[in-house]
């Protein structure tokens, strides 16, 4: 028996760029703050919602 589905969507993958005009940086984190808004993606220096070090 195999753990492998086949799902609509599966095995897509979507390049997810940083927000920042200029910045070429990967976008690994998302934010939308709601379902209705696109999501927005930041790399790290410029992710908006991150806390600062303490």
């Amino acid at each position: 028996m195999s753990d492998l589905t086949s799902k609509t969507g599966d095995g897509i993958h979507e390049n997810h760029y940083c927000s920042v005009p200029d910045c070429k940086k990967w976008g690994g984190f998302g934010f939308n703050p709601s379902k209705a808004e696109q999501v927005q993606w930041w790399c790290w220096a410029h992710y908006p919602y991150k806390e600062p070090n303490k």
